[in-house]
């Protein structure tokens, strides 16, 4: 039987831990729901479709109207002018992945939560570090094959791509799905695979990006963006001079874990 409380019910059991920034550590979730028009729910298989579904339909791709498009393949042609002649780097990564290359991702090998198969990076690690048997492939041998039989069938088989989404608490109402963040857990040879291709786009893609782009890049770090702020508070206050400053909100950003 599903059974259904108010939203105060909630604000009042919810367990809420400040940390030292006076923000909500942690929440639990006893109840969800889509929007604040029905009271949420405390069965958990109805929470998992309400997550689900909220989820799914925030990133479905909607068809654009012909003025978007027109004004999308506008912008893409402006960007595409204004970076064509940045020089890509020397000799980047083409064709199958060498034994070498994937050795190399042992030392960004994530230690991280495991993904649906529930293989721990400890299993990983051991297989990583087992010594070579003459009846046996190594590892990296067979994680090769897997690369070459990805590059050609692609990976939207054998549910290779499947996740575990858990839910992060940002702000406001902790019944309302909108107010968490989803976090996927990917299974780790599939976390290997992107570091893999991570790898190989990086050194092209770190010659292409703006360098505004402070965040995930390296050499670069966000905290650069968060002292201009304060540098522009500053000057505006001390010379006079209004202004003001955009915050957007991404409500289809992910975290990978």
């Amino acid at each position: 039987m599903t059974l259904w409380h108010t939203r105060a019910w909630y604000r009042q059991s919810a367990n809420k831990e400040a940390n030292e920034r006076g923000s909500r550590a942690s929440i639990s979730m006893d109840g969800l729901c889509l929007d604040d028009t029905v009271p949420p729910t405390t069965d958990l298989s109805q929470m998992v479709k309400i997550a689900r579904s909220y989820f799914v339909d925030l990133h479905t791709p909607e068809p654009n109207p012909p003025e978007r498009l027109a004004v999308k393949a506008a912008l893409l042609a402006e960007v595409a002018q204004a970076y064509a002649n940045l020089p890509p780097p020397d000799s980047p990564a083409q064709g199958p992945f060498t034994v070498a290359e994937i050795q190399a991702i042992q030392k960004r090998m994530p230690n991280t939560t495991p993904g649906p198969d529930g293989i721990q990076y400890s299993f990983w690690k051991a297989l990583a570090s087992r010594v070579e048997d003459q009846d046996l492939p190594s590892l990296w041998d067979t994680f090769q094959a897997l690369t070459n039989d990805l590059r050609a069938r692609g990976t939207d088989w054998c549910r290779f791509k499947d996740t575990n989404i858990s839910l992060f608490y940002k702000k406001g109402d902790p019944t309302l799905t909108k107010n968490y963040w989803p976090i996927l857990s990917m299974n780790m040879d599939c976390k290997m695979w992107s570091n893999l291709i991570n790898g190989c786009l990086a050194p092209w893609a770190i010659t292409k990006i703006h360098p505004d782009q402070k965040g995930f890049v390296p050499g670069q770090y966000i905290t650069e963006h968060t002292h201009l702020a304060v540098e522009v508070v500053h000057l505006s206050d001390t010379t006079g001079t209004n202004g003001y400053i955009v915050s957007l909100d991404q409500a289809k950003s992910l975290r990978l874990d």
